[in-house]
């Protein structure tokens, strides 16, 4: 699983041509994403959107993953600079 997380972090590092700021941004849209998708289901199934105790683990997931590709630009940048 944490192979997983390692490679699509370098590989949205590497689309981001190790830009920290972009990847951040990219991780924010795909939370909105998340969210709204969240929200629709949640609508399908109980008529309504509320707030549950899973929301801020998803949130901390997401801001986690956005932390690690931070460090995984800073890994890109520093392999890029050494060629």
């Amino acid at each position: 699983m944490m192979r997983t997380i390692e490679k699509s972090a370098m590989t949205l590092a590497r689309a981001a041509d190790g830009n920290p700021i972009i990847t951040t941004v990219v991780t924010i849209l795909f939370f909105l994403g998340f969210n709204i998708l969240e929200g629709q289901i949640e609508l399908l199934i109980w008529g309504e959107r509320f707030p549950h105790w899973l929301d801020p683990i998803f949130i901390v997931g997401f801001m986690a993953y956005a932390a690690y590709s931070v460090y995984a630009c800073a890994v890109f940048n520093s392999a890029k600079q050494r060629v």
